[in-house]
């Protein structure tokens, strides 16, 4: 029986060629998740790969709809079980516009699983000077963030950070503390302790990770490797701290563009999935595009005592 999720949600990585000459994923050195894998790299030729630890998935982010996906029309379909590109006519980003955020606001999976007793934790830490821009209504909010606010989640700040109630959204605390923040040092292994803690008291911990998207967009190949160690290491602390037989850890996208640095643009290569834990091989059937998402996690988490 699973009674908890864990969402480890990245920005615009998809499943691409197995070529380290434009693939940042094919070069990586990621212990953990190749370990999951058994051995093999997050890349298209393995999509349906299965272990008994793990299961990798190409999602189809562009659902009928021509172009290159985008965050905005991704994420929301991600977080409602409705095709956003197809209710556009097109793919939109990076952020929701006001069709958008209509269709969050009417409902999406934090509110839905909310509205069913199933307690919520949108991870994500923001500083003082965000929260005040949100207070304002001047912020710029991803779907993800968005869909947290309508659904009546109240984003984490610095407090929370501190208390270990909250990750940065870049893992470790560094550049907290150089804003002048008294919060711990953290490495990114101990980020992801601190999200499994969540989830003790949480149906679902949702943490949103934009730095891929970033580093793809710059075609930066250091600091794509870089961003990769750090989140294997995430992903080992998350490993090493989770109930694997009660506990069902999704690390998901909504689009390509970190898996090929030979251009700046968004791909169309499948989103990357890989389901790890309870359940996994039983879950991966049903999940063939952005559009199950919701579906699935709100099945396995209303069915949960």
């Amino acid at each position: 029986m699973i009674d908890r999720v864990l969402v480890l949600f990245m920005d615009g990585v998809g499943l691409g060629e197995n070529d380290p000459q434009v693939n940042p994923i094919a070069q990586a050195d990621m212990p953990t998740v190749r370990s999951l894998l058994g051995g093999r790299q997050p890349v298209r030729a393995n999509g349906g790969h299965t272990t008994r630890q793990a299961t990798l998935l190409p999602l189809d982010a562009q659902m009928g709809v021509p172009g290159l996906p985008q965050s905005g029309t991704g994420q929301t379909t991600i977080l409602t079980g409705v095709n956003a590109p197809a209710l556009l006519g097109r793919h939109y980003g990076p952020y929701p516009n006001q069709p958008l955020r209509d269709l969050l606001s009417n409902g999406n999976l934090f509110r839905e699983l909310l509205e069913a007793g199933k307690p919520v934790a949108f991870a994500n830490a923001y500083p003082d000077f965000f929260l005040g821009r949100l207070e304002r209504g001047t912020e710029r909010l991803s779907a993800n963030s968005r869909a947290a606010v309508l659904a009546g989640l109240k984003l984490r700040g610095p407090a929370e950070l501190k208390a270990g109630r909250a990750v940065s959204s870049l893992l470790t605390n560094d550049y907290w503390r150089d804003w002048g923040y008294d919060v711990p040092v953290l490495t990114a292994a101990e980020a992801g302790a601190q999200l499994v803690r969540l989830t003790d008291d949480h149906a679902l911990t949702y943490f949103e990770f934009w730095y891929t998207d970033v580093a793809g967009h710059r075609q930066d190949l250091e600091l794509s490797l870089h961003i990769l160690g750090q989140l294997d290491q995430l992903i080992a602390g998350i490993i090493e701290a989770l109930d694997m037989e009660r506990s069902l850890l999704v690390i998901i996208s909504d689009h390509g563009n970190f898996e090929d640095l030979s251009t700046p643009k968004h791909t169309l290569n499948p989103a990357l999935a890989l389901l790890v834990g309870a359940g996994h091989r039983d879950i991966a059937p049903g999940l063939q595009s952005l559009q199950d998402v919701t579906p699935s996690l709100r099945g396995i988490l209303t069915r949960a005592g």
